[in-house]
């Protein structure tokens, strides 16, 4: 800012004004005068310091106390050797530091202070502002690699960072676009005229930023030789109104300024921003006869009706006018803006309009965003990443837990650790941690918080379940610059899948080595030179020697002299030799000798061991006892040589094939019958199994034999067959050959095995029997006529007796005086009944004997059974037998032949009671029972005589139990039931008697 200026009062007046005028927009200011003492710092400022400016001034060696009050220690000296150098230098102040704030704590702020000239340029005061900065040291970072490689090769070898390097004119400009940059964090470039080291200016474009700057030598490519940003500031007029004054002073050190009259019209925008706008002043203030505000062209749509509203309250309040908004630039595009307006008044306090700034904040509100969202994804990334994390104090109190620990220990918040007299620490380890480790934990971390030593411990903790896992628990310090630890942070990692795996890693270590020493193999280890290194517990109860038992000095060989068999040694050390020296595997068979002396057959293996580049650092090897197989083997082969010899001197053929059926041996016995070897049939354009059936087996049978073998075959089924095969001389003999598939485990066939037996003389035995059988059939079948005569007479002999009976009954009836006719006749109807029943008998037997095809009714049981009641009853009756019926109700109809059913009741029934006549009077009980039995129904006859002493000959022909019985009863009427699907059999009675079931199928056709 330059000026000019009458006397040192109004000097000093001009730098308040100027520091007043940014306290109204920016909320704080101050002044000083050329050497750096001030004039003037906000009163609200001094308040809160609880000082006075005199006191702020009050001198210290390196500087004012006010500063040293107010500035971070650590950024104390920066801030005032920066601050020194700007009073040599007169160079734009902007330092940025950590400031004390209302609150008691420092927060990031910049300092920007402006020199006040006289129109010689020299510094007659400064005035500037602290501005609070809500994003600390983030600009810089983000733009600490600008620099293009395209703008390197022109890049002047030093930066400009003091302004006394550019032209006076184009100065002003440089510094607003510096302090823009700094201030906003967005990047400016100027063109300006920059001194040269032969004294000349040649055009230069700058590209400000933060704590960063390129300058691009142009001058070659300038043709329009004003700069792009004029200072476009004149010496503070007298006439100008009161807010151009003002904006033009804030313009100085913050550039952009601008002005309105009292009615909010624009009466003041900087060229640089009509051109950077794209509008003037009266294209704003059309919008205002629409009935809009000024700022109607500028804002976004979004935004303008807020804005508007704002602004006219303003307009009407006189209050102070602070907001944010996006306004378009002359390319059309809408960034954000930050503007701060304050009103200018009269004496009368009347306003007269107003004055402000407007700060592109494009980039900061960008950034500020993007560091919001980067804080919710470190903020994601701290709760979601699978590590428990906390912070802590320097004294190691808990602040911080993240959500995933708070989750693993149940909790909400880390307000529910806290318990009286105990710090947090100490209470959060005693309650979660696991009391094996709690003390050593404990004792730990307070070393660390003691030291500032980093801590890292192994330790398990409660899990909300109750559950305890295990977590290798890290603490680090963080220190500021100067060392000062300021916090702590601590990590535990679940490792419990990690101590489990090591503990069963551990235990699988100890099975192992166990495993190495109790299994049935001596394992030993050797080194690439050849000394012994390591042999198993089994090796050493082998040989009866432990490893230092050995002599160290021999080596290998004198352990092979010591424990191998005199024959076995030359062999084994040149076998070892061979390998040590080629890096092949050992394989040998020798003999070893057992602790008790005896020399015993072992096979010894061995593998090198190598490391990355391949060279052998060990051999391992195993030596198994194989004493009893070498025996074995031996006696196995034995037992093969007297198999071989069985198999060719047994008296039966033998063959062996393929699973194709292909033959792959022939015994001697079938290789003599034949009369010729296997190995003749190969090359005649025929199969071995082919050409052996078309040469030997008879011609009638050939055919048979090739389709039975093919099914076998393919069936995997035993073969056996008779048939003709033709021997060595040429006579066809018969032969009887069997074939059985071997398989393996998993059931396939590996082989055929095939005999074959010369059945010639049994084949001609058995035609002569055949002959022989043929004359005992003609004699059984008149043995079976006699069979049958007998048959006839014991079933007809029932109703015979029945007839005669009743005669003799008829005739006491006629005899009678006077005479019963009425019974009489009943007894001649019951000879007729008799008689008609003999001859159903007749009929049936015959029937039975001949295949009748009478057909057989579907009829209900029941109904049979009552008849066969009623024609025993008499019988019953006179031998005192009392007869319990007992028949299922709704019995379902069988098909049967009811004579031939009834034939069965009646014989069973008189059987039953002939059994008791020797039974006391009250045992003479005969039971009936029928009943439906699933697809059956089921008659028993049960009686209480003295039971069946043969129940499994009862049913045979001829066999009788009874002084003068025929004993074809039961074998006719099981016959009989057994004609209709059914089954009859006899079973004990308890404690006595008999009882005879019989079953007949519900639903059966008609036998034929």
């Amino acid at each position: 800012m330059t000026t000019a200026f009458n006397s040192l009062g109004e000097i000093d007046s001009e730098a308040l004004r100027a520091a007043r005028i940014i306290e109204s927009v920016v909320g704080n200011a101050w002044a000083t005068d050329a050497a750096g003492k001030f004039t003037y710092v906000t009163p609200a400022t001094l308040s809160l310091l609880g000082m006075t400016l005199e006191e702020f001034n009050s001198p210290l060696e390196e500087g004012p106390s006010g500063w040293r009050r107010i500035i971070h220690p650590d950024d104390y000296e920066g801030a005032v050797a920066t601050w020194r150098l700007c009073l040599q230098t007169g160079e734009h102040y902007n330092v940025e530091h950590r400031m004390l704030r209302a609150s008691g704590a420092y927060g990031w702020s910049r300092s920007s202070g402006q020199p006040l000239r006289d129109s010689q340029g020299h510094v007659l005061a400064w005035y500037g502002t602290i501005i609070d900065g809500d994003v600390p040291p983030v600009a810089s970072e983000r733009f600490a690699d600008v620099a293009s490689a395209a703008l390197e090769e022109k890049a002047a070898p030093v930066a400009p960072h003091s302004l006394s390097l550019i032209h006076p004119n184009d100065r002003t400009a440089a510094a607003h676009a510096a302090a823009r940059a700094f201030w906003t964090g967005v990047p400016q470039v100027t063109r300006h005229r920059q001194l040269q080291a032969d004294g000349t200016y040649r055009w230069t474009e700058t590209r400000s930023e933060p704590r960063y700057s390129v300058s691009v030598d142009i001058d070659d490519l300038v043709t329009d030789r004003e700069p792009l940003t004029t200072t476009g500031l004149d010496p503070l007029g007298e006439n100008e109104a009161e807010p151009i004054r003002s904006a033009k002073v804030i313009e100085r050190i913050f550039g952009n300024g601008w002005a309105f009259d009292a009615a909010g019209r624009w009466i003041y925008l900087h060229t640089f921003a009509q051109n950077s706008l794209g509008v003037t002043p009266e294209d704003l203030n059309a919008s205002l006869k629409e009935g809009h505000t000024a700022w109607k062209r500028l804002l976004h749509p979004d935004d303008y009706d807020q804005i508007a509203a704002a602004w006219r309250h303003c307009l009407e309040t006189g209050d102070h006018f602070n907001v944010e908004f996006r306004f378009r630039r002359a390319t059309g595009i809408y960034v954000w803006a930050r503007t701060a307006a304050r009103p200018t008044r009269d004496s009368q306090g009347r306003i007269t309009g107003w004055f402000g700034i407007a700060l592109d904040i494009d980039v900061y509100k960008k950034t500020v965003a993007a560091l919001r969202g980067r804080e919710r994804e470190l903020s994601q990334l701290v709760d979601m990443v699978p590590v428990h994390i906390r912070r802590l104090t320097p004294g190691g109190e808990p602040t911080f837990f993240n959500k995933r620990l708070l989750d693993f220990f149940g909790l909400n918040d880390l307000a529910q650790l806290d318990k009286p007299d105990m710090s947090r620490m100490a209470a959060a380890i005693q309650t979660l941690v696991h009391s094996e480790d709690a003390a050593r934990l404990l004792e730990t971390v307070r070393h660390s918080f003691a030291t500032g030593e980093p801590y890292s411990m192994k330790y398990r903790m409660r899990h909300a379940d109750g559950a305890y896992r295990w977590f290798d628990g890290r603490g680090e310090p963080v220190r500021d610059q100067s060392g000062t630890i300021v916090q702590w942070y601590a990590i535990s990692i679940d490792i419990d899948d990690e101590m489990r795996a090591q503990e069963a890693l551990r235990n699988r270590e100890r099975q192992l080595q166990q495993l190495i020493d109790t299994v049935p193999v001596q394992i030993w280890c050797i080194t690439p030179g050849g000394e012994p290194a390591y042999i198993n517990k089994t090796m050493m109860d082998y040989i009866g020697l432990k490893l230092e038992d050995f002599d160290a000095q021999q080596g290998l060989a004198g352990a092979i002299q010591t424990i191998v068999h005199p024959d076995d040694r030359i062999p084994l050390q040149r076998a070892l030799n061979h390998s040590f020296s080629t890096g092949e595997a050992f394989e040998l068979k020798f003999r070893n000798r057992r602790s008790d002396g005896s020399y015993r057959w072992t096979e010894g293996r061995a593998e090198p061991l190598r490391d990355e580049s391949g060279r052998i650092i060990r051999w391992f090897g195993a030596n198994v006892d194989i004493h009893d197989f070498v025996t074995s083997q031996e006696a196995l082969q034995e037992r093969e040589r007297f198999l071989w010899e069985l198999v060719e001197t047994l008296p039966a053929m033998i063959d062996c094939a393929a699973p194709n059926g292909e033959p792959v041996y022939r015994s001697q016995q079938l290789r003599e019958f034949l009369g010729y070897e296997l190995e003749e049939l190969d090359g005649t354009g025929k199969s071995r199994l082919a050409g052996t059936l078309d040469a030997g087996v008879h011609p009638d049978d050939v055919a048979g034999v090739k389709e039975n073998y093919a099914h076998s075959l393919a069936t995997g089924e035993p073969y056996a067959r008779r048939h003709r095969l033709r021997r060595f001389d040429g006579e066809y003999r018969w032969v009887e050959t069997r074939a059985a598939a071997m398989r393996n485990a998993e059931g396939a066939i590996v082989q055929w095995n095939v005999i074959c037996l010369d059945i010639e003389n049994e084949v001609r035995a058995e035609e002569d029997l055949r002959l022989a059988q043929e004359g005992l059939a003609r004699a059984s079948q008149a043995a079976s006529l006699a069979e049958l005569s007998a048959s006839i007479a014991h079933e007809v002999n029932q109703p015979l007796a029945a007839i005669v009976a009743n005669s003799h009954a008829c005739n006491r009836w006629l005899s009678a005086e006077p005479p019963n006719l009425e019974r009489a006749k009943i007894t001649a109807e019951r000879i007729i009944r008799d008689a008609n029943s003999a001859a159903d008998v007749v009929g049936r037997i015959r029937a039975l004997f001949k295949q009748s095809t009478e057909p057989r009714i579907g009829t209900t049981i029941s109904g049979v059974v009552a008849e066969a009641r009623n024609l025993m009853a008499e019988e019953a009756a006179r031998r005192r037998v009392r007869m319990d019926i007992n028949v299922e109700s709704n019995l379902p109809p069988v098909a049967l032949d009811r004579v031939q059913v009834q034939q069965v009741l009646v014989n069973l029934i008189r059987n039953g009671v002939e059994a008791m006549d020797s039974a006391a009077g009250d045992d003479r009980v005969l039971g009936l029972r029928v009943r439906r039995m699933g697809n059956v129904v089921q008659t028993e006859i049960s009686d209480r005589g003295r039971g069946v002493e043969f129940p499994d000959r009862i049913f045979e022909p001829f066999f009788s139990t009874k002084e003068h019985g025929m004993g074809m009863g039961l074998a006719i009427c099981r016959s009989i039931v057994e004609s209709h699907g059914g089954r009859l059999w006899a079973e004990k009675n308890q404690p006595h008697g008999a009882t005879f079931v019989f079953t007949l199928p519900v639903e059966v056709k008609a036998s034929p």
